[in-house]
């Protein structure tokens, strides 16, 4: 299945993360983007203010969190209530540039789900894990995020040099 990834317009990536959504025509569990871009106006500018509180290293459980159980810790989410529904954007968080920029994290959204209940359906972060894993996904994810070798050879060339100065 092909996959593509593509930053969120209007929110702006820091040097510390950043945000895309994962899009795929074959895959019909990945959905975020597409959600996103039906919302009302004002549920998409508050969820735009969200991703760049996040952005900026905030945290707020209320608005997005992560899961600290060794299956689920790389999974996020971002919540919203509207009129008694319980909707979440469900991604996974990675750092698509070990060599270059090792602390950058990135977190790809990839399904919205609506629920009656705060609490999360284990299935639900289960499928986003083994989509992270999947190479078609991984493959797009260092497509928009490049950490090249060209970029690798320069880092080591770079850390090379940092031993010499010492």
């Amino acid at each position: 299945m092909p996959y593509s990834v593509t930053l969120i317009k209007g929110v702006p990536s820091t040097t510390r993360r950043g945000i895309a959504f994962l899009e795929s025509s074959a895959d019909g569990d990945v959905n975020a983007k597409e959600v996103f871009d039906k919302l009302k106006e004002k549920i998409g500018r508050d969820l735009r203010g969200r991703f760049g509180y996040w952005l900026d290293g905030n945290t707020c459980d209320k608005y997005f969190h992560g899961w600290h159980d060794k299956d689920h810790k790389h999974c996020f989410v971002f919540r919203w209530k509207e009129a008694g529904t319980y909707h979440r954007l469900y991604g996974f968080l990675c750092n698509p540039k070990p060599w270059t920029d090792p602390g950058f994290q990135v977190c790809i959204l990839v399904s919205h789900a609506r629920k009656n209940t705060e609490e999360t359906d284990p299935s639900v972060l289960s499928a986003v894990s083994k989509l992270s894993a999947k190479e078609g996904v991984i493959n797009a994810v260092r497509a928009e995020f490049p950490d090249g070798e060209e970029q690798k050879n320069s880092h080591a060339k770079r850390t090379a040099l940092d031993r010499r100065k010492r």
